[in-house]
C-alpha cells in the first residue's frame, strides 16, 4: 500500500484493505492471458490521472495489487483512497469507507458520487468463477446498491471481463451501479475510451422500440467525460421499462400469460378488454398490467424480464437491501361477533333519548315545584295539582273552574295562578310537548344501535379468532404452492414473525403491555410447530412445518386446532364452518377487513334474526404500514407511474372498478350478487325501534284512562 499526499486541502487516505475469506480457485480460470506487463503498467501509469478527471467531485477509491507509484503524474483531485489486494484478511470493508466518507462535509457544487476503481483485477484472480461471491460484491467495495456509484474496470482481458458479466447472477448483483471498461491495452491520444455496460440489452427490437446493446462505447475529452457518460447511462437506463414483470407462482411471468390471450391493441377502444383482463387476475396482476400497458404491445413477451413488481405487503423492519419502499396506507382490521351483545337504545332509552339527563332533572323539578305550589296555593289536595299539570302536558282540555270558585269564595287573587298555569302550558305543553315529539319521531327512524363488549379481540382470553388465509400474507400466498401443506404454513409463519415483532417491540414499561403479553404467549405456542428458536433459529426436527417442504408433503389440520387463530376460507357451501361458528356467540369473532367485515356483518343480519352480528373497527394488532418494494433501478419506470396513480387518486378508482368487476366472494352472499345495492334501512319487527312508538302510544292511552278512571271515582265518592 502506498500513501501520497497531494495537496494539503485534498483528503488522501491510506488504507490497507484485504479480502475477508478465500476465494475458490479453480482450474479452468479466466483472465489468465497475460499481455505485455511493462506495457500496461505504463499505459496505467501515464493515464491514470487523466481517468480521474471525470470523477473529480466523487469519492474515488484506487484498488491495485501492488503499491502504486505515480511517477511524475501527480493527481490533483481528491478525495482519492488507495487500496491494494489482498486475499488473506480484510481491515477495512467498504461498509466502512460508505460510513465514515457519506457524512462529510463539502462545499462541492457537484452532485455527490462514488467512484471505484479496479486496475487489473485479474492479476489478484478476482475474476476466478465461484459459487459464492461475484466480483463487484466482495467486501472491498462500497454497496452496489448506492445511487451514483461508477464502477470503473481497467483491465488488459478486456473480453474475459465482458464474459464474465454476462452471466445472468452478476445482473442481479450489478444493481444500479454503472459499471464501466477500460482496456490498458489500447494507447490513445488525448481522448479517454469508455466502454459502458448496460443489462437492457435488445437485439431484435419490436416496432418502435429502439435496439440497444450490451455495450457502448465512449471516446472523450476528460473534462467532457462525465456529463456525456451522465445523459448516456440516462438514456439507456429509460429502457428498464421492457423489462419488468409480475410473478406467479413458482415465480411464473403473469403478463406474458395475458399478452397471448387478449389483444392489447383494442385496449385503447372499449372498456371490455380490460375487464376480461380483470376477470383473469387479481388486483395487482391488472394494476401491474396498467402500469405497463403501454410497453406490453412492444413485444414485451420477447424479451427477458431482470425486474419483478411484487405484491403490496408490509413494511420490513431490517435492510431493504437494494429495493425502496413506496407506502401506500396504514393497515388496520376490523371483527364481528355476536357474543356479548347489547342494545344502546331500549325503550326508555328511545323515549328519553331527545333530551339529555340535565334537561330530564330540571324538567321533573319543575313539575314538582308547580305540583306543590298549586297545592299549597289552593289548598286542594295533592293530586288535584298532578291530574291539572299532567293533563297540560298531554295537551288534555282541563278546566280551572273548579279551582276558580273554591279560590274566589275565600277572596284570593287569581292572576298569580292564572299567570303560572298560562307560562306552563305555552313553554311545557305546547312547545316542549312539541319539540319532543318531533325528535321522537326522528329518534325512531334511526335503526337500532348495537354494542359490542370487545374494542378489541386480541387480548380477549379464551377467544377463537377466525382469519381469511391471505389476509395478513396478502397477494404473497397466491404465489406459493395451492396446497394444504403450504398455505397453512405461509398463514401461520406470518403470525408467527408478526406476533415476534409486536412482542420485542415493546418494553414491559409500555402502556401496550396487553399486547406484548398475547404476542409472546401467540409466538410461544407456534415456534415449535416451526422447529425454531427465540431468534428464529431451526433447533428442532420434524416438526409440523419443515424449513422446505415438498409439493407431496401432507398436512394434519387437527395439530393446531387448539390455536387461538384459525385460518378460514370463504365459499358457498361454508365448508370451513364460519356461519356455523359465529352462530354460537361464544368467544369467536371474525377478523378481515373493514369493508369484508361490513358485507358479510349485513349479510349475517339479513338472512337470520336468532342473534345480532356487530362489527368492531380498528383493531391494532396486527396493524402495518404496507406498500410496494420496489427493486431499486435508475429512472425506475413502474415507480414513477405507481406514484402518478397514488397522488392523482387513479389508484383508488381502479380499486372500485375491480371490485365492481369481480366483487369479493364472502360467505357465498355477495360473490354471485348482480342486482342493485341499497342502502341498510331498519328491520320492521320486534326488536326495531319503530315499535317503541306504538309502545308509546299504548302507553299514552293507558296514562289517560287510568286518569279518568281517578276523577270519576273522585268526583263520585270522594
Amino acid at each position: 500500500m502506498a500513501t501520497d499526499h497531494f495537496n494539503p486541502t485534498l483528503l488522501i487516505s491510506a488504507i490497507l484493505a484485504q479480502i475477508a475469506t478465500a476465494l475458490c480457485l479453480s482450474d479452468s480460470t479466466i483472465g489468465q492471458a497475460e499481455t505485455n506487463g511493462q506495457n500496461t503498467l505504463d499505459i496505467i501509469h501515464a493515464k491514470l490521472t487523466d481517468y480521474f478527471v471525470p470523477f473529480d467531485n466523487c469519492t474515488t477509491m484506487v484498488f491495485f495489487r501492488d503499491k502504486l507509484s505515480w511517477r511524475a503524474n501527480l493527481p490533483n483531485y481528491g478525495p482519492i483512497i488507495l487500496l491494494d489486494y489482498d486475499i488473506k484478511i480484510s481491515l477495512v470493508t467498504g461498509r466502512m469507507i460508505y460510513n465514515k466518507f457519506s457524512v462529510l462535509r463539502r462545499r462541492n457544487p457537484a452532485t455527490f458520487c462514488w467512484a471505484t476503481l479496479a486496475i487489473l483485477p485479474e492479476k489478484a484472480s478476482l475474476l476466478l468463477p465461484t459459487e459464492f461471491h461475484v466480483f463487484l460484491n466482495m467486501p472491498s467495495f462500497i454497496y452496489t446498491t448506492l445511487r451514483s456509484h461508477y464502477f470503473v474496470i481497467m483491465t488488459g482481458v478486456q473480453n474475459d471481463v465482458k464474459s464474465y458479466l454476462r452471466n445472468y447472477v452478476m445482473f442481479l448483483r450489478i444493481y444500479i451501479t454503472e459499471v464501466i471498461l477500460v482496456d490498458v491495452t489500447k494507447e490513445d491520444n488525448s481522448l479517454l475510451r469508455f466502454e459502458y455496460h448496460t443489462i437492457y440489452e435488445i437485439k431484435k427490437p419490436a416496432f418502435g422500440m429502439e435496439p440497444s446493446e450490451a455495450w457502448h462505447q465512449m471516446d472523450c475529452e476528460p473534462p467532457e467525460c462525465f456529463s456525456r457518460l451522465v445523459q448516456l447511462i440516462k438514456n439507456f437506463s429509460r429502457q428498464n421499462k421492457y423489462f419488468w414483470t409480475t410473478r406467479g407462482t413458482h415465480s411464473a411471468n403473469l403478463l406474458s400469460d395475458i399478452v397471448t390471450k387478449i389483444d392489447i391493441r383494442t385496449l385503447r377502444n372499449s372498456r371490455h378488454p380490460y375487464q376480461r383482463i380483470a376477470n383473469l387476475i387479481s388486483f395487482h396482476g391488472f394494476l401491474c398490467f396498467i402500469i405497463l400497458q403501454d410497453v406490453l404491445a412492444f413485444g414485451f413477451a420477447n424479451l427477458t424480464p431482470f425486474h419483478y413488481f411484487d405484491p403490496m405487503q408490509k413494511i420490513s423492519t431490517h435492510g431493504l437491501g437494494g429495493y425502496d419502499f413506496i407506502m401506500y396506507d396504514v393497515q388496520k382490521y376490523s371483527f364481528l361477533s355476536c357474543y356479548g351483545i347489547r342494545e344502546n337504545s331500549a325503550m326508555l332509552g328511545a323515549l328519553s333519548s331527545p333530551f339529555d339527563v340535565t334537561s330530564w332533572a330540571c324538567i321533573i323539578i319543575l313539575f314538582v315545584m308547580v305540583v306543590l305550589i298549586l297545592t299549597i296555593k289552593l289548598k286542594r289536595n295533592m293530586s288535584d295539582g298532578i291530574f291539572l299539570i299532567i293533563g297540560i302536558s298531554l295537551e288534555n282540555s282541563v278546566s280551572l273552574s273548579g279551582y276558580e270558585t273554591r279560590f274566589r269564595q275565600k277572596k284570593y287573587p287569581m292572576f298569580g295562578i292564572r299567570t303560572l298555569i298560562s307560562f306552563w302550558t305555552i313553554f311545557v305543553g305546547t312547545i316542549f310537548i312539541s319539540w319532543y315529539k318531533t325528535w321522537f319521531t326522528m329518534e325512531m327512524i334511526v335503526p337500532t344501535v348495537y354494542e359490542s363488549p370487545w374494542k378489541s379481540v386480541m387480548n380477549v382470553e379464551g377467544i377463537q379468532i377466525l382469519m381469511p388465509f391471505d389476509l395478513l400474507a396478502g397477494n404473497i400466498i397466491s404465489m406459493v404452492p395451492q396446497i394444504d401443506y403450504f398455505r397453512y404454513k405461509m398463514f401461520y409463519f406470518e403470525i408467527l414473525v408478526r406476533c415476534e415483532r409486536v412482542w420485542k417491540m415493546y418494553t414491559s414499561g409500555d402502556h401496550n403491555v396487553g399486547e406484548r403479553k398475547t404476542a409472546k404467549e401467540l409466538f410461544q405456542k407456534l415456534k415449535n410447530h416451526f422447529g425454531m428458536d427465540d431468534r428464529f433459529r431451526f433447533v428442532f426436527g420434524n416438526r409440523t412445518f419443515s424449513p422446505m417442504g415438498t409439493l407431496t408433503q401432507p398436512y394434519d389440520k387437527n395439530v393446531l386446532t387448539d390455536y387461538p387463530i384459525q385460518p378460514v376460507e370463504y365459499d358457498e357451501q361454508d365448508s370451513y364452518g364460519v356461519i356455523k361458528t359465529l352462530k354460537t356467540c361464544g368467544k369467536v369473532a371474525l377478523m378481515d377487513e373493514k369493508e369484508n367485515i361490513a358485507a358479510i356483518t349485513n349479510f349475517l343480519n339479513d338472512n337470520q334474526q336468532e342473534v345480532t352480528f356487530v362489527q368492531g373497527d380498528g383493531d391494532s394488532f396486527f396493524m402495518t404500514v404496507r406498500g410496494w418494494t420496489i427493486p431499486r433501478v435508475r429512472n425506475n419506470y413502474v415507480e414513477k407511474r405507481l406514484k402518478a396513480l397514488i397522488s392523482s387518486g387513479i389508484l383508488t378508482h381502479l380499486k372500485v372498478v375491480y371490485k365492481l368487476w369481480t366483487p369479493s366472494k364472502l360467505l357465498g352472499h355477495y360473490g354471485n350478487w348482480t342486482g342493485p345495492k341499497v342502502k341498510i334501512v331498519s328491520r320492521l319487527d320486534f326488536s326495531s325501534k319503530v315499535t317503541t312508538g306504538f309502545y308509546v302510544c299504548g302507553i299514552g292511552l293507558l296514562i289517560c284512562f287510568l286518569v279518568l278512571l281517578a276523577e270519576i271515582v273522585k268526583h263520585k265518592y270522594v
